[in-house]
């Protein structure tokens, strides 16, 4: 029962995005919808949040929330609003995703690794864009003094991109995109981090531009704790 209440939120954001993309208004969608670092480390949360401001395409505000759900595993939820460049309208996106860990760091290997599974839509006046991506984390955790570690990571990820109203004839389009990130954490106590990252797409349909982001991750305390 606990998993079904967790996994609830996820899927209320899935159906969404597919009933927007359906149903969003007809029109020329802009280049940049929904194109921002994802922000997400190689290891699974048990709870944290994320706040951050992304530039590259115009300026883009972003708020994250993970959730465990189970052992090595937790979902997502991403909201936001986006400034475009050239453009004279807000452009709100929102979207979940799922995260399991495949491997992590040991003596032996230094690697963790996360796989994760998601779908996000953004609306625009003019047109709506659903993106499903697949990809996997992959980064290593190096400690250091006073408590604080630095956490260097890469997200590849490929994507299938889906416009419902799009061009100079509201055509629908879908393509098939490789996306990655390149990132780090730095870990300034246990429970706030400062987290970089710049997105580099190869989506036609979401832009080729490249964006950068500046977060601040917050872990509550007590989750802090009960993991020590």
């Amino acid at each position: 029962m606990a998993a079904r209440s967790a996994f609830r939120p996820l899927l209320v954001v899935l159906i969404g995005s597919a009933f927007a993309l359906g149903f969003g208004p007809a029109g020329a969608m802009g280049a940049q919808a929904f194109n921002y670092p994802s922000l997400q480390l190689p290891t699974a949360s048990t709870r944290d949040y994320t706040a951050a401001l992304t530039g590259g395409t115009g300026t883009t505000a972003i708020f994250q929330w993970r959730e465990g759900w189970k052992p090595g595993r937790h979902w997502q939820l991403d909201a936001g609003l986006a400034d475009r460049k050239g453009s004279g309208t807000l452009l709100l996106f929102a979207g979940g995703s799922v995260g399991q860990e495949l491997i992590t760091a040991t003596t032996e290997q230094p690697l963790d690794m996360l796989l994760t599974v998601g779908a996000g839509a953004s609306f625009a006046k003019g047109g709506t864009l659903l993106r499903l991506p697949v990809g996997v984390s992959l980064g290593h955790t190096f400690e250091l003094d006073q408590g604080m570690s630095l956490t260097p990571y890469l997200h590849p990820r490929a994507s299938i991109d889906v416009c419902g109203s799009c061009g100079a004839r509201s055509n629908s389009r879908t393509e098939l995109s490789l996306n990655f990130d390149l990132g780090v954490n730095w870990q300034v106590s246990r429970d706030l981090a400062v987290r970089l990252a710049g997105a580099f797409s190869g989506s036609d349909l979401v832009g080729t531009d490249d964006t950068f982001a500046v977060g601040l991750n917050w872990t509550p305390r007590p989750l802090v704790r009960a993991r020590k």
